[in-house]
């Protein structure tokens, strides 16, 4: 999916010329007759409205229909008041809505449906994918249309230092785009475009207050996950009606041991969808994953054989109704959720029982390893245009799964990203219960303390640090970007660094950006540390997600992340903070969200482990190839890395875990530079005559080489 959102101006004609032919392309328009949204879409990932002069559109996935959507229509509150009405809409989707020639975007709380405006042609375009701004930037320069901000379309020559950064760059850092002059909507703001061309940024959500107990939390996550995993059910019911080649829809799943991808496997199977679970099998016969996600299978497939034996032997074959007493039929019996909206019976459009579960064991020696280079380091990088793939070590077994997946029916992959976010032990929330609850906080930083090795400083630190999130950022600056320091303890977010192969230059620029940043005093995503750092978290878990989804969709699969919808999000923000974390127990409130749905058995497994020996197999197994990346690194000629110093590291015998974390950062920056930047990059003139103009969604694009200073030649 992609989309460009014009405003009602005499621009966005010339603007929508810019735009390459294409038989695919989908275009709303204005009253005017001016094009209003303009992209490709499906027709399961669209519902448009409208009543009276009020129009809205919602892309991604959504249990809504028309009707519904032009229901929150009419009525006070001008764009706020659609707004408002339509928070309650599940699912994952933008919200795109226009009234009186005021136009509305809105994305998602985590990222996953992430915003970017431009100001092109004197007028604010807003999309879904920075490079497509980017590229519609350069079309309309080439056409002679009014130039924007110096650089506007091209590569921000600081982005790949930014990019280095590891676990990932703090808020705002974290939102700023790789092309000049495109910016992102934060999430949780909304972006008004206006008739006259301008915009403005406000914010439409504001976190909850952290005080429901465990008990009635754990019932709203139930609720929201099994709305969300409903949500993508019907979707998969809708392309299969679409496509007509299958009586019920097919959901996949990767089911891998944790409790979140297991929670989901078990909502799944209550849907009225086939599920298809898949697994990766680990050389390690003792890998806790593969132990774990087998005896998931094992139950599901246990569950669903004998629902089947129920279903038989209540309905008969050839109907789906329970007959009562007096000899009619009455609806299928469920439980919970289920049973208030009759959604079980699992029964495909003709009455035939239907097809088992299935489940892909994928074997590591049937399937690419970790680190597995692409084939065509030029222009078959598997990327994201958007930016370095923050899934870069799996991107080849992604891409593999996704095409297993799709011979087998499924067009929609379930994945649990953003549950170890949202669930997880979170260090930062000690320093918001610190002030309500300072002896519980203690004890639990006194645990952490031990655990961790963390220092008394630190220990202190994350336990009464008072610093505002600005002042974090500044004092940042001058020391998390070194390279090889080790921090703990915990602050408003984990502390940025710089991989040991960084060069004192990527050091200088990345201190520089730091400090811009907190010049502007940015605010953090919440007022508590403990949201604050829940939410950044759910925001990287989302850059994994829009990165797998640009891998997959080329196999015709699309990433799903339930626990990420908005609903999942605050009803696991409202909770207690005393509640958060509970000595023994892994996730209590996913855990206590779940027990009913997943049988104990293979609930409440602990945490991970860390990079496994797939991992480390894999670069094993590269290292040759990955090692000559350093001879003409695009990286090394902008002044960023040591290449000796990176060879060093990728032939090392088994590197630790943060060394992997660098250098998926560092190689997925690599490969992502060797795709968008060719060898030859003169930036168009904005006097040129008109020329046919490129396409929005082609990767490869012009560069500008910024002046080799600090001593590193030009490549």
């Amino acid at each position: 999916m992609d989309f460009l959102v014009l405003p009602d101006h005499p621009a966005s004609d010339a603007l929508g010329r810019c735009l390459p032919a294409s038989p695919a392309r989908r275009t709303l328009r204005h009253p005017s007759g001016r094009p209003w949204i303009t992209g490709h879409w499906s027709a399961d990932e669209a519902v448009p409205a409208e009543a009276g002069p009020r129009r809205a559109l919602l892309l991604g996935t959504t249990p809504a229909t028309p009707g519904t959507l032009a229901r929150l229509l009419p009525g006070p509150g001008h764009l706020d008041g659609i707004g408002r009405r339509a928070r309650r809409l599940p699912g994952s989707a933008f919200l795109l809505t226009a009234a009186d020639g005021d136009l509305r975007c809105r994305g998602d709380l985590a990222g996953v449906r992430l915003l970017h405006h431009a100001r092109i042609a004197g007028v604010t375009v807003a999309g879904n994918r920075p490079q497509d701004l980017a590229a519609l930037a350069r079309a309309a320069a080439a056409a002679g249309l009014p130039a924007g901000a110096p650089g506007l379309g091209f590569l921000d020559e600081d982005a790949p230092a930014l990019r280095l950064l590891f676990p990932f760059a703090p808020l705002p850092l974290a939102l700023r785009p790789a092309w000049h002059a495109v910016s992102a909507v934060p999430p949780g703001h909304h972006l008004t475009l206006y008739a006259n061309g301008r915009h403005s940024l406000a914010r439409w959500w504001r976190p909850p207050e952290p005080d429901i107990p465990l008990e009635h939390a754990a019932e709203h996550v139930a609720g929201a996950l099994a709305d969300a995993v409903a949500a993508r059910a019907g979707r998969a019911q809708r392309q299969a009606a679409a496509d007509g080649t299958a009586r019920r829809g097919t959901l996949s799943a990767g089911l891998s041991g944790s409790t979140g991808a297991t929670g989901l496997c078990f909502l799944a199977a209550r849907e009225d969808v086939r599920l298809l679970t898949t697994s990766w099998a680990s050389r390690d016969p003792g890998d806790e994953d593969t132990r774990w996600s087998a005896r998931g299978a094992a139950t599901l497939a246990a569950a669903e054989r004998q629902r089947e034996r129920q279903r038989r032997r209540l309905t008969g074959q050839d109907t789906g109704q329970e007959r009562d007493g007096n000899g009619g039929r009455r609806r299928n019996k469920g439980t919970g959720k289920d049973a208030a909206r009759g959604r079980r019976g699992g029964r495909g459009a003709a009455g035939a029982p239907p097809p088992p579960e299935a489940h892909l064991s994928l074997p590591y020696a049937d399937a690419p390893t970790c680190y597995t280079p692409p084939t065509d380091t030029r222009h078959g990088t598997p990327a994201d245009p958007a930016g370095p793939l923050a899934v870069f070590r799996e991107a080849a077994r992604l891409a593999h799964r996704a095409r297993l997946v799709a011979e087998h029916g499924s067009r929609l992959h379930l994945v649990a990203a953003g549950a170890d976010a949202l669930f997880g032990h979170r260090p930062a929330a000690l320093n918001s219960l610190a002030h309500g609850d300072l002896r519980t906080a203690a004890r639990r930083a006194w645990t952490a303390h031990h655990l961790c090795h963390w220092t008394a400083r630190d220990t202190l630190r994350t336990l009464r640090g008072g610093r505002s999130y600005a002042r974090w950022l500044a004092g940042s600056a001058p020391r998390a970007p070194g390279p090889g320091r080790r921090a703990g303890g915990a602050d408003w977010e984990p502390p940025p660094a710089l991989p040991p192969w960084a060069h004192p230059d990527a050091v200088a620029t990345v201190r520089r950006l730091l400090r811009e940043a907190a010049d502007e005093a940015p605010e953090p995503f919440a007022p508590l540390r403990a949201q604050h750092d829940i939410l950044r978290a759910a925001l990287h878990a989302a850059e994994t997600v829009r990165g797998a989804d640009a891998l997959t969709a080329a196999h015709g699969v699309g990433h799903e992340a339930p626990f990420l919808d908005d609903a999942v999000v605050e009803a696991a923000l409202a909770l207690d903070l005393a509640d958060r974390g509970r000595p023994g127990v892994h996730q209590p409130l996913l855990t206590r969200a779940l027990r009913g749905v997943v049988p104990d058995g293979v609930l409440g497994r602990g945490t991970h482990t860390g990079p496994g020996p797939e991992a480390h197999a894999g670069l094993r197994a590269h290292r040759d190839a990955l090692a000559a990346l350093c001879d003409d690194s695009p990286l090394a000629a902008r002044g960023l890395i040591h290449p000796d110093v990176l060879r060093r590291h990728l032939t090392a015998p088994q590197p630790q875990p943060p060394v992997l974390r660098a250098l998926d950062a560092t190689l997925a920056t690599e490969y992502w530079l060797r795709a968008v930047a060719p060898d030859h990059a003169p930036a168009p003139a904005v006097s040129v005559p008109a020329v046919p103009a490129p396409a929005v969604s082609v990767p490869a694009v012009p560069v500008p080489r910024a002046a080799p200073a600090r001593g590193v030649p030009s490549p």
